[in-house]
C-alpha cells in the first residue's frame, strides 16, 4: 500500500456527532496476495503499478477536538 497525497483538501464536518476530519485526497494503490487453508486456494492481485483506489484521504480526527 502507498499513501501519496494529491493536495486537495477534504474537510468532513458534522458537529452534531461532534466529528471533524481534515486531510487531502489521496492516491493509495495497493497489492497483495494470500491463501487458505487448503492448498488449492490461493489468490493474487494486480501488479502494484496498476491497482487503483476509488476513494482515499489522508489526514487527521478526533472526536470532540474541534467542538466544545
Amino acid at each position: 500500500m502507498v499513501w501519496k497525497s494529491t493536495g486537495e483538501l477534504v474537510i468532513f464536518d458534522d458537529a452534531a456527532k461532534q466529528f471533524r476530519f481534515t486531510g487531502t485526497r489521496a492516491s493509495c494503490p495497493i497489492a497483495g496476495q494470500g491463501g487458505g487453508a487448503f492448498d488449492w486456494f490461493s489468490w493474487e492481485s494486480d501488479a502494484l503499478e496498476t491497482s487503483r483506489a476509488d476513494f482515499a484521504v489522508m489526514g487527521e480526527e478526533m472526536n470532540g477536538r474541534y467542538y466544545k
